[in-house]
């Protein structure tokens, strides 16, 4: 296992059934020649540096009658397609050895023809099916692809509406198949059948997987056609089911093989260097040893002039450059044998294109986490009904074409969904359609104060302080009358408040949450370089103003506006409320001098004035 494992077939799980060991192996999506027992045991092989069993050639035997069969190609949709008739088949059990390897594989052993066609799948990587020959109307079969809307009902007899686009197969009067994925139950194999139509086709991958998706159906098949399966291997996959057939059912083959193929399908030569292998590597293999490596792969190296010719068989697809075949010299000499160095190259003097700088962000998250915020990492697709909830508009979401569920059909266009169940929680990262990096946090039952001390604390650090809140938004998400709008002239630094009761309810949260979500962008634009200056030498002098104001007076900005009036104003606090009364604590410092009280009179005078004029407030006797 740890051997597959590092030559790149991952395999790092195993379970015991009927005390027989099942490797769980992860496919990669470039080595469909993996997804069969033949593949997996040529890799041990060349591993282990043992030779792989040959099977025996199999000859079919002649054909002792003549049952048509009419197959009406379409390159674009099968692009081979090979087919046999087997009259008088007996439609049994399968023997032991061959239900026993079934049951390993994880499937229920239904009768020898079908078991036949699975095993021959598992044994080859190659999907075939078995066709009812007298349930083929017409003994006819035209590829088409689906108009959309079509009732199918498969051989374990679920109705499907079929998408648009899915290969179909039709005969001279319905739909009896659907190609790629699953077969038809009105031509499926049954206890009665007597003649059967054994086909192999290759089908058009990204049609499959389409359909696959569309259907929310996924069978070994589909599997192996969305990675293209060994073009080259179909007669020998056929000979073996119908060998395996005959033998454990009887019967005939009754017609000519049939091999529709628009090209033929062969193997070709690749060379490489030994100069460019020890210069991509940079380490020397003798050239003994990458003859040996390559031909424990089976790709029949020979030695030439500068370098080395290999035939790449057909199950290889994946092997198309020189650098390929540089990797299967790696991979197989084994990656863990290479000196361990550290590279050489110079750092470079100008930032390269498309660089992210994510020190501003590390120091939001540090201040997220400072604060007892937990950093969240949640996908960036959501659902439709996730949408809807929060009652976001669908049409301003960017909706992918081919979702792998309903639960992952939209770009998210905002943070909060994500993350609104949570406890305390934050998260950086971006959203649709703007591609923009947004700051989005949530706490649950905590006091407003609390919270709302996140948001000041992350202004105050970042030295953003000529902010104005407005008490609107425009996220149906949010408490209409519970939350507010950050801004800085005409920029919208964000949004913060408390979740919509409607929206808590359908979560199930009865405490209260509060979240914001903020623009990183604007904030990092909006943040001010802090300046240190040197400590006065003369002292302040503070005193403290209560003022009343008018009901529905923004305090913050008074406070902004206060700070204004004057240059030797160098500090102001909200101390204490009460009713309509707010408490001020002004700090005056000239740094030159000491102020005197008429000084201070006279700035404190500037500030009535001012808070008066604008906001209506007067000092309280």
């Amino acid at each position: 296992m740890w051997h597959l494992t590092e030559a790149g077939l991952t395999c790092e799980s195993y379970k015991k059934v009927d005390g027989e060991i099942i490797l769980d192996v992860e496919i990669t999506a470039n080595r469909p020649d993996w997804m069969s027992i033949i593949g997996v045991a040529r890799e041990i092989a060349a591993i282990q540096g043992t030779k792989l069993k040959k099977a025996k050639e199999i000859n079919l035997l002649k054909k002792s009658a003549n049952f048509p069969i009419d197959l009406i190609p379409n390159f674009d949709l099968f692009e081979r397609w090979t087919g046999i008739v087997i009259k008088g088949v007996e439609v049994k059990p399968s023997p032991a050895w061959i239900a026993d390897r079934i049951k390993l594989m994880g499937h229920s052993p239904i009768n020898n023809v079908i078991d036949i066609t699975n095993y021959v799948m598992y044994e080859f990587g190659i999907p075939m099916h078995a066709f009812d020959y007298d349930e083929i109307s017409g003994q006819i079969m035209t590829p088409q692809l689906a108009k959309g809307g079509e009732e199918f009902t498969s051989v374990d007899e679920l109705s499907y509406k079929l998408p648009k686009d899915a290969i179909i197969i039709r005969d001279a009067e319905r739909l009896i198949d659907l190609a790629g994925i699953k077969g038809g139950l009105n031509s499926g194999i049954k206890n009665s059948t007597k003649n059967i139509f054994l086909h192999v086709t290759l089908d058009n991958p990204v049609l499959v997987r389409r359909a696959s998706q569309a259907l929310g159906l996924r069978s070994e098949a589909s599997a192996i056609y969305e990675r293209v399966p060994d073009k080259g291997g179909t007669i020998n996959s056929i000979k073996r089911a119908v060998s395996l057939i005959i033998d454990t059912g009887g019967g005939e083959v009754a017609s000519d093989l049939i091999d529709l193929k628009k090209q033929e399908f062969t193997s070709r030569n690749l060379e490489v260097s030994f100069e460019k292998i020890e210069r991509v590597l940079g380490i020397k293999i003798p050239d003994a040893e990458i003859i040996n490596l390559l031909s424990r792969i089976g790709l029949s190296p020979k030695k030439t002039k500068n370098g080395v010719l290999c035939i790449i068989p057909t199950y290889r697809a994946d092997i198309k450059i020189e650098e390929d075949l540089v990797e299967e010299v790696a991979r197989i000499y084994g990656y863990n044998k290479f000196p361990k160095t550290l590279p050489t190259s110079q750092v470079a003097s100008t930032k390269i294109p498309y660089y992210f700088d994510d020190g501003f962000i590390l120091k939001l998250k540090n201040l997220m986490v400072s604060s007892g915020f937990s950093e969240a990492m949640t996908l960036s697709l959501m659902s439709g009904a996730a949408l809807d909830l929060f009652e976001i508009k669908k049409e301003n979401c960017v909706k992918i074409t081919n979702p792998i569920s309903l639960e992952y059909e939209y770009m998210r266009p905002t943070l909060v969904p994500s993350i609104a169940p949570g406890g305390k929680l934050f998260e950086i990262d971006k959203v649709y359609p703007s591609e923009n990096y947004k700051l989005a946090a949530v706490a649950k039952n905590v006091p407003f104060s609390e919270f709302k001390g996140v948001i000041d604390l992350i202004l105050e650090r970042l030295n953003i302080i000529n902010y104005k809140i407005e008490f609107e938004i425009n996220k149906s998400y949010l408490h209409p009358s519970k939350s507010g709008t950050i801004i800085i002239g005409e920029d919208i630094l964000g949004e913060f408040g408390e979740l919509h009761p409607r929206i808590m309810s359908a979560l199930g949260i009865k405490d209260s949450l509060f979240c914001f979500e903020l623009d990183v962008k604007l904030l990092e634009s909006h943040s001010k370089r802090k300046i240190y200056e040197s400590i006065p030498e003369n002292p302040a002098q503070f005193e403290d103003i209560t003022l009343t104001f008018p009901e529905k007076t923004r305090i913050g900005e008074v406070i902004n506006s206060v700070k204004t009036v004057n240059r030797l104003i160098s500090k102001i606090d909200l101390r204490d409320t009460y009713k309509d009364s707010y408490t001020f604590r002004i700090e005056y410092q000239d740094p030159r001098k000491t102020l005197t009280n008429d000084e201070v009179e006279k700035i404190r005078k500037e500030i009535l004035t001012s808070v008066k004029a604008k906001y209506g407030g007067q000092i309280r006797e």
